[in-house]
């Protein structure tokens, strides 16, 4: 049986979701093995001078942030207008202007690197190594910056799947590498060499990759052209502007936390962060497969299709964010005593108040990946600059309202924020109805607490009995919790209605062969 386009749409994006996830773990598993390597054969010190080499190269790869969501959503656009001609003349001028950025910016930094690491207060005994690995990494992430391009023709050619398979190679042999480096005595420079390498064969297998999956976009000089300039500046230009702000508003709380109440507090707010961060893989893994579908649909005008990709999005977004952070915020306290040995009271509280900001903060970013995927631009920038001004107000007021009281702020800037934001939604796509979401909406907070409140249920003694290590029992505790709310989470989203046999069987259809999947449940018109 022939499947339908809306199912083919959902399958890729599921499928692409999927694989985003993967890279997510691998990479946070790749970190969790090579942190503690790096330290025993660098120091402590050693690892904290390549955490600064690290953040270096995060703002030296500029080109793959704002912009290269852009690229990916001109690609996509054009995979559903046709209009290759377009798409074309916008990604080769946009590669030559991130060609000349990079070359303006990262270049000076390659020759003068010693200089700046002198200024960073980078000690003597790295001093040279350091200045080694900046200048290796400026001049290859020029070649990255430019290469980004072909990543966004992969992603926005809906085949996210395939950069997420590279990303997990080189993210993997990167670590090999650099522990083998380690281990024959190399330091910095051969660490950042490595890490350049990775970047170089990354960029190259995008670049032939990109040539299969959308042959008809094609990056070159004939094809740039002044024309498209006021386009990418609007587009591209205030993309990139809203990550800018974004960097800026999560820079407001780690410093007004350690002003105002002392380190054990920032610390306590950095592991709170720390641990929302493997909660928040699925929605973030989820964003990107929907801006290149949402481009898609959009550039094809089907109104309808448009519609149920609003609808949908939402639902699923909610539960990748609702269903995690409800875990967190119930058993968080018992995961950072396993991991970390420290049991403080606030984290509890704490961590229930930004796992709130955290499922606003999804449904607000969704709604500006669904904005962008209009072509529309700037309205989102506003709903960053009231999010900032929110959170500022709430920082000059730190002392008087303690700090459960700004972490209050944070979520009430984000539930801002994410109105804002679905007003903009609303007013982009005129069919569109905020109420009807309200449903399922009830729906999956009706699942998120049957799934979270039983756990509670479970006998712990026979824990106990395992080991006098109190972490060592909370490390069995949470297996046993986490298996419960596993057991327990398909039968509470079908009793709920949270999720129907048709969006199950487009879920399994990404595992499984068709015929195994139409032999496993019913057909979508049964279910119905």
């Amino acid at each position: 049986m022939t499947s339908s386009p809306d199912r083919d749409l959902a399958a890729a994006i599921s499928k692409n979701t999927i694989f985003g996830v993967f890279s997510g773990v691998t990479q946070m598993g790749t970190r969790l093995i090579t942190i503690p390597i790096v330290i025993a054969h660098l120091g402590l010190s050693g690892y904290g001078i390549w955490s600064i080499i690290m953040t270096t190269a995060a703002y030296m790869r500029f080109g793959s942030i704002g912009i290269k969501s852009a690229f990916q959503k001109y690609v996509a656009e054009a995979t559903g207008n046709g209009d290759y001609e377009t798409a074309n003349k916008l990604l080769s001028t946009g590669c030559a202007a991130m060609l000349a950025l990079s070359i303006a910016g990262l270049i000076p930094i390659a020759f003068f690197s010693q200089v700046l690491a002198r200024a960073a207060g980078v000690p003597p005994e790295f001093l040279k190594s350091t200045a080694g690995a900046i200048s290796v990494l400026a001049l290859i992430m020029v070649m990255s910056n430019v290469g980004a391009v072909f990543e966004a023709i992969v992603m926005g050619g809906h085949r996210i799947d395939i950069a997420r398979r590279f990303t997990v190679f080189f993210s993997v042999a990167e670590a090999v590498a650099i522990i083998i480096a380690l281990h024959f005595g190399y330091g910095l420079l051969a660490m950042a060499s490595i890490m350049g390498t990775s970047e170089v064969g990354f960029v190259t297998c995008c670049f032939l990759a990109s040539r299969r999956v959308v042959p008809q976009i094609c990056v070159s000089t004939k094809r740039v052209t002044t024309s498209v300039l006021h386009e990418l500046f609007r587009f591209a230009g205030s993309y990139q502007l809203v990550n800018i702000l974004q960097v800026l508003y999560a820079a407001i709380l780690p410093v007004t936390v350690l002003r105002a109440f002392g380190a054990d507090y920032a610390g306590i707010y950095a592991i709170t962060l720390r641990l929302l961060a493997p909660a928040q893989i699925l929605q973030d893994s989820f964003m990107l497969p929907i801006l290149s579908g949402g481009s898609m649909v959009y550039a094809s005008g089907a109104t309808d299709k448009m519609q149920t990709l609003l609808h949908k999005s939402f639902k699923v977004t909610l539960a990748f964010a609702m269903l995690p952070l409800a875990f967190v915020a119930t058993f968080g306290p018992k995961i950072v005593f396993a991991w970390t040995g420290q049991s403080a009271s606030q984290f509890q509280l704490a961590l229930v108040l930004v796992s709130v900001g955290g499922v606003f903060q999804a449904i607000s970013l969704l709604g500006l990946v669904l904005y962008r995927v209009s072509g529309r631009a700037w309205l989102d920038n506003i709903r960053q600059v009231l999010s900032i001004a929110t959170l500022f107000s709430v920082a000059l007021f730190a002392h008087q309202l303690g700090f459960f009281g700004i972490l209050a702020g944070l979520a009430l800037a984000e539930f801002i924020g994410m109105v804002f934001m679905w007003y903009a939604i609303a007013k982009t796509f005129h069919a569109f109805d905020v109420k009807a979401l309200l449903p399922d909406s009830l729906k999956l907070m009706a699942a998120t607490a049957a799934i979270a409140v039983q756990p509670e249920l479970i006998l712990m003694d026979e824990i106990h009995a395992i080991s006098s290590n109190a972490r060592i029992v909370a490390v069995f505790q949470l297996a046993a919790i986490s298996m419960a709310c596993l057991l327990a989470a398909v039968p509470a989203l079908l009793l709920t209605r949270s999720v129907t046999a048709a969006e199950g069987k487009t879920l399994l259809g990404v595992f499984l062969p068709a015929r195994r999947v139409a032999a496993t449940l019913v057909t979508p018109d049964a279910a119905e």
